[in-house]
C-alpha cells in the first residue's frame, strides 16, 4: 500500500495481509541477509523469543516468511502514528509532562521484555513509535543482535546506534538490561532538551563521550525540567551499570 522507508534490513511497507484481511508493517530483509542461510537461522531464533512479549507497549512480531524467490519478510503489526525521532526533530523539546509520560510507557513496555530476558540493545527514538491516541509502541525487538553478527551495525562488536549506546557497549563488552536503562535516560534527556547528550564527527568520537565524558543535566538546557526528573535522568546515564536503576520497574 505505502513504502514507510528503509532501515538496517531493508525496506518496510504497509501492506495487506489478505489472509486475514488486516494491515500489516511488512519488513522485506536486503538480498544479502536473505541469501545467508546462517544468519536467517540464528534469526528466526531471536524472533521466536522475542514474540513472547505480549505488551501494550511493546509492538507485536507476527511471522518471518518467504517468498518464491527466497526474499525473507517480516510481517509486524502496523502501528498508525511518527515515530519519536521525527516528533522530536519537528516539535523540539517536548514538554515535561508528555516526556514523562512517554518513557512511563517505554519504561513498562521494558520492564515486560526484560521480564523474560530480552534486551532490546539498539533502543532509539526511531525505533519508538507513538499512535495517534499518544500510546508508545517500542519496535524491533531481537533485531539488534542479529544485525550484529552479520556486521551491519556501524562499527565491528558495536551493537547498536553511537549516539544511543552504553559504555559498556561501546567497549564491545555483554550487555543485559540495564544498557536499555542507559538508552532510555538519553531519549528522556533528548525529549526534554531537543538534543541528545553527546555529539560528534564520527561513531568513534561519539562512543568515546559515553565511556568518558558527563552529559550535564536536562535542567542545564530547559529550566522547565525539575530536579528530581535531572536527578532520574543522571542515574540513567551513570558509566557505571552498578549505579543506575537496576530496573526498569524501579
Amino acid at each position: 500500500i505505502e513504502d514507510l522507508g528503509k532501515g538496517g534490513m531493508g525496506r518496510v511497507y504497509k501492506a495487506l495481509d489478505q489472509e486475514i484481511n488486516e494491515i500489516v508493517a511488512l519488513k522485506v530483509l536486503r538480498p544479502e541477509i536473505s541469501e545467508d542461510a546462517e544468519f536467517i537461522r540464528r534469526f528466526r531464533n531471536e524472533l521466536k523469543l522475542a514474540r513472547r512479549i505480549s505488551h501494550k507497549n511493546v509492538c507485536g512480531l507476527y511471522h518471518l516468511s518467504r517468498d518464491e524467490n527466497n526474499t525473507h519478510y517480516i510481517t509486524m503489526e502496523f502501528v498508525p502514528g511518527e515515530d519519536l525521532k521525527s516528533l522530536i526533530r519537528r516539535v523540539g523539546q517536548l514538554t515535561v509532562s508528555k516526556a514523562v509520560a512517554i518513557a512511563r510507557q517505554i519504561c513498562a513496555g521494558l520492564a515486560e521484555a526484560h521480564k523474560i530476558g530480552i534486551v532490546h540493545r539498539d533502543l532509539k527514538p526511531q525505533n519508538i513509535m507513538i499512535d495517534h491516541q499518544g500510546d508508545v509502541r517500542i519496535m524491533d525487538f531481537g533485531l539488534a543482535l542479529s544485525l550484529a553478527s552479520k556486521g551491519i551495525t556501524e562499527a565491528p562488536m558495536m551493537i547498536g546506534t553511537p549516539a544511543y549506546m552504553s559504555p559498556e557497549q561501546c567497549d564491545g563488552k555483554e550487555v543485559d538490561s540495564r544498557a536499555d536503562i542507559y538508552a532510555l535516560g538519553l531519549i528522556l534527556f533528548e525529549m526534554l532538551t531537543g538534543r541528545v547528550p553527546f555529539e560528534g564527527d564520527s561513531p568513534l568520537a561519539v562512543a568515546m563521550k559515553h565511556r568518558t565524558q558527563y552529559p550535564g543535566s536536562p535542567g542545564e538546557i530547559n529550566p522547565h525540567v525539575p530536579e528530581s526528573l535531572n536527578r532520574v535522568v543522571l542515574r540513567c546515564l551513570e558509566k557505571d551499570k552498578e549505579k543506575r536503576y537496576q530496573s526498569a520497574d524501579e
